[in-house]
Order: C-alpha cells, then sequence, then structure tokens
C-alpha cells in the first residue's frame, strides 16, 4: 500500500460514499478539478509516477477520499501521467485555462 498525500485525493459530495476505488472511470469527477487545480505541473506527475511505478502497489491510500484497488491503480497512475495541470494550464497571472472552460 502506497501513501500518496495528496495524489488521488476525492472530493464526494455528501451524499456518495464508498471506501475502494474499483471503476475509476466512475471515480474520476470526483478527483479532476481538484488534481487540474493543485498539482503543479505535468512534469511533476510524470517524475512521481515514473519513481512509484518501479514500486509493487496493490493500493493507493491518498489523505482524503476512498483507497484505489486493483484496476484502478494502474488506471489512476496512466491517468495522472499525462494530466495537465497546474502551471500547465496558466494563461496569464491568476488565470487558468480550466476557469475560462468554466465561465462559457
Amino acid at each position: 500500500m502506497l501513501f500518496t498525500g495528496d495524489i488521488g485525493a476525492a472530493m464526494l459530495p455528501v451524499d456518495v460514499e464508498y471506501e475502494f476505488v474499483d471503476d475509476f472511470a466512475a471515480h474520476l469527477p470526483y478527483i479532476e478539478g481538484f488534481h487540474r487545480r493543485y498539482m503543479v505541473s505535468n512534469k511533476a506527475a510524470r517524475l512521481w509516477v515514473d519513481a512509484v511505478s518501479a514500486l509493487d502497489i496493490e493500493m493507493l491510500a491518498p489523505q482524503h477520499g476512498p483507497v484505489y484497488r486493483g484496476r484502478a491503480v494502474a488506471d489512476f497512475l496512466n491517468w495522472f501521467k499525462t494530466l495537465q495541470c497546474g502551471v500547465d494550464l496558466m494563461t496569464r497571472s491568476g488565470h487558468f485555462e480550466m476557469e475560462s472552460r468554466n465561465a462559457s
């Protein structure tokens, strides 16, 4: 089990509760916005995935939200490795690509 801090953290609605992520696609809406905004850059995400991929990981345990297990571990790592986030999304100081899409 790899304890990941904020990596993999989820913001679940108050009426949604589960202990494990088994279906990554269904879980993605609960993690995408947080990770796009708060992870620093794709380069940092790629380097982290490269480092942990050498480990024998059965579960990812983020600080907040359910634990990833089974196929969801590889699905998360594959998604996170290509995530455009943080400074990758900056269009100018204090403005991010994702904000302009949400405003329309």
